[in-house]
């Protein structure tokens, strides 16, 4: 069974009166669920978006097309052959020899030079006040040169 077109209009199982388009249709519900807490109606197991009178439900449970769907992921119905597959031993390989060990080598972490930015990189200056923020802002911008493209 195909799924309805999503623009397809549907009519709410515990209001009749609402008619609503099919995508928003399983948003509807959850609402419409929390407005009528008493009425007697269960969800189907197989699609969230069945709801069943409760007398009803061990019927629609028997005859839901969405059960096809759960019955042919769960069971094997014989009709696909599908033939044994050999299953090839993974060859052995040499071990590789590697001689180059990341723990041993000294590390040192990157610590920028200030003095060293390039001048198209305004840096924001920590722990001033704002009038002095604004200032080094202000110098960072007149002096901004962007930077040159590099030649292709």
């Amino acid at each position: 069974m195909a799924d309805p077109d999503p623009h397809q209009m549907v009519t709410c199982p515990y209001n009749k009166s609402h008619q609503l388009e099919h995508y928003r249709f399983h948003m509807h519900l959850q609402k419409c669920r929390k407005q009528y807490p008493n009425c007697p109606k269960q969800t189907c197991p197989f699609d969230a978006t069945h709801i069943i009178n409760d007398v009803e439900l061990d019927y629609h449970v028997t005859v839901c097309p969405k059960r096809a769907i759960f019955d042919h992921q769960r069971f094997d119905f014989g009709d696909s052959y599908t033939p044994p597959v050999e299953v090839q031993p993974i060859p052995k390989l040499p071990a590789a020899h590697i001689e180059e060990n990341w723990d041993d080598e000294p590390s040192t972490s990157y610590k920028p030079d200030p003095k060293k930015k390039g001048s198209h990189i305004i840096t924001k200056v920590k722990g001033a006040t704002p009038s002095e923020r604004r200032k080094a802002r202000m110098d960072g911008v007149k002096s901004y040169k962007p930077p040159e493209p590099e030649n292709q």
